[in-house]
């Protein structure tokens, strides 16, 4: 059903219009001047359509990191990680409301933008069976921690790709001229002239983070 289809109001008396659309009725159900128990079947089977598209079509963090992997194959270190999504973060999701708010909470620090967010999600998904955690090694020859789908978190990527595959191709757009570096200075030197504030004072540029 269209979101802008509208229903004639009759059953919210106390809105003083005689049509509604979809977006207003939802508008009205969240702030309490609707009650649900009151919608016929026909607004009430749309409402739930819309609902569900909505959820269907949002971008949430968890999701995200289903779709980096998805678009680089695997990452080889946190730090790396940390860094490649940040830069789909700035260059996707939080394009416009970065100076406010982002999706990741990214805060500066010392080796350039770090989230505790990102590492809980990461965590959540290696503990759902969606991303696999395996050894490797950063480019100074410390033990490190690389990310890739698992065979259920590709199928979770192809549920996704509906909705959001036109991001794959976009990260990978961002991201894919530091995949092939052997070290991550030319990628922590990108983050660094790009993002300054981002960025602790006392930084020396690629020098990595070794936790989440």
């Amino acid at each position: 059903m269209p979101a802008a289809k509208k229903f004639r109001n009759t059953f919210a008396p106390g809105i003083g219009v005689g049509a509604l659309g979809v977006d207003e009725v939802i508008a009205g159900l969240r702030y309490g001047a609707i009650r649900d128990s009151s919608l016929p079947g026909e607004v009430h089977g749309a409402v739930a359509a819309e609902l569900a598209r909505i959820k269907r079509e949002t971008i949430s963090p968890d999701r995200a990191l289903i779709l980096l992997l998805g678009a680089m194959g695997e990452v080889r270190g946190r730090a790396r990680l940390q860094k490649y999504a940040f830069l789909a973060d700035m260059g996707l999701y939080s394009k416009k409301t970065r100076d406010l708010f982002t999706m990741y909470g990214w805060k500066p620090a010392r080796f350039g933008p770090h989230s505790r967010i990102l590492g809980r999600y990461v965590r959540k998904a290696v503990d759902g069976g969606l991303v696999e955690a395996f050894p490797t090694h950063d480019p100074n020859g410390k033990k490190s921690t690389g990310y890739r789908l698992t065979g259920k978190g590709r199928e979770r990527l192809q549920g996704l790709e509906g909705a959001f595959g036109k991001d794959v191709t976009l990260i990978r757009g961002i991201l894919a001229r530091f995949q092939n570096d052997s070290t991550e200075d030319p990628l922590a030197a990108h983050v660094h002239g790009a993002y300054p504030e981002y960025v602790a004072r006392g930084t020396v540029p690629g020098r990595p983070e070794n936790s989440h």
